[in-house]
């Protein structure tokens, strides 16, 4: 809910935004128009203390909602195939590119080496994924893999 501190909530995310300045030509400038409000996304925070097997869960679920049908396909059949043997350093390098980069195009052009990621990015399970993929055993990865039962 808006409040009149400028201060959005919504569960565990707080959003704070400043109103634009006044401006003299408000009047002619049509009311569609008018934005006053001017948002920045708060930065992702670390999740310490958290165990390996929640992590892994938040991952399979994450992987399979990033943004553009590319990535979540790429992502959660990556995750489903070798995420239950990956080590704790390399699932916090995952948990870091789901949730740090502004834009899907630029994890997909990473993935699909169109573009070189940038040093935050350039890691070992950047390569693991661009590896994956380069699909060179041609498997079929066309749909996400099911969600195990709870």
């Amino acid at each position: 809910l808006l409040s009149k501190d400028k201060k959005y909530e919504s569960g565990d995310i707080l959003i704070e935004y400043t109103p634009y300045q006044a401006r003299a030509d408000l009047d002619k400038i049509p009311q569609h128009a008018l934005d006053d409000t001017e948002f920045s996304v708060p930065s992702y925070p670390a999740r310490k203390n958290e165990s390996e097997e929640r992590l892994r869960a938040r991952l399979l679920y994450q992987s399979r909602k990033r943004g553009i049908s590319e990535n979540s396909l790429i992502l959660s059949t990556f995750f489903a195939e070798v995420g239950p043997t990956l080590e704790r350093e390399i699932l916090e390098q995952f948990d870091r590119l789901l949730n740090l980069p502004d834009s899907d195009w630029d994890i997909y052009y990473w993935m699909t080496g169109k573009d070189l990621p940038p040093p935050p990015f350039d890691n070992e399970v950047m390569a693991m994924l661009q590896e994956f993929a380069q699909n060179k055993e041609m498997k079929d990865r066309t749909r996400q893999p099911d969600l195990p039962d709870s």
